[in-house]
């Protein structure tokens, strides 16, 4: 469900033309060290891929005007038949071996003259076509936002995995999810310098943080999860049969 937070976001500012980066290179490896022999963004849930899943969630996002998807090789022809069948501009490009150089490959394949960029997550097939949205409207209105998540349970601080050495004040910690979206001009600039220094970030806000200035929040919801173990797929199968039932929010699609 839709928080508060980002609901007013989508009332009050406009939405602008966005190019999005859709990262799918990962080797799923707590994935397979589960027991399945496919990459994640190809695991069929509810009659679609993952991969699919989150394409379909951005095409019926109206300021998108087109969408990068970032691949593992070996998965380069698969991914190009689904670009073919896309409702909107999909291009494929073969991503890298850190999270960085695929939003980097993906980013030098944009053709459309946007106004924002915003980098997805593909193992996060459940995302919400308001999320999306005020996700969009947010950055237009800041220049930076990203879905993120309130953090409710306790966290504990460790040092060596073994004892804990301190309790974190909950109160301030959200869960970061994505999509995050950025004025795309300075976003290129700062991946490019990431880049030059050897940066290697886990999302791609961090950047923002460093050398722009504080990020805009919006609730990314309880069903933006991302798919990282088998127990993770019975809970997407479980909100999607929901949804399809008409018992849970619906995402927009096709």
């Amino acid at each position: 469900m839709l928080g508060t937070l980002g609901a007013e976001i989508l009332e009050r500012k406009p939405l602008v033309t966005t190019s999005v980066l859709l990262l799918a290179s990962g080797s799923s490896t707590r994935m397979r060290a589960g027991g399945l022999d496919e990459r994640k963004v190809w695991i069929p849930l509810a009659g679609r891929t993952v991969l699919e899943h989150s394409l379909v969630a951005f095409e019926a996002a109206p300021c998108v005007v087109e969408i990068v998807v970032a691949v593992h090789p070996d998965d380069l022809a698969r991914a190009q038949s689904l670009a073919e069948r896309a409702k909107k501009p999909v291009r494929v490009v073969v991503g890298g071996a850190a999270r960085m150089d695929s939003a980097r490959a993906a980013l030098a394949a944009l053709q459309a003259s946007s106004t924002l960029v915003a980098i997805h997550d593909a193992a996060r097939p459940l995302v919400e076509s308001a999320v999306i949205e005020s996700v969009l409207a947010a950055a237009a209105g800041h220049g930076a936002a990203i879905a993120a998540r309130r953090v409710h349970d306790t966290i504990k601080r460790s040092l060596d995995g073994r004892f804990e050495r301190e309790t974190l004040d909950r109160e301030a910690l959200w869960a970061a999810q994505t999509p995050q979206a950025f004025e795309r001009t300075r976003y290129a600039s700062l991946v490019a310098r990431a880049a030059a220094e050897g940066l290697a970030p886990t999302d791609d806000a961090a950047l923002w943080e460093r050398w722009v200035g504080p990020v805009r929040l919006v609730d990314g919801g309880a069903h933006n999860i991302k798919l990282t173990t088998r127990e993770d797929l019975l809970l997407a199968e479980a909100i999607l049969a929901a949804r399809t039932a008409g018992s849970g929010p619906g995402r927009g699609g096709r």
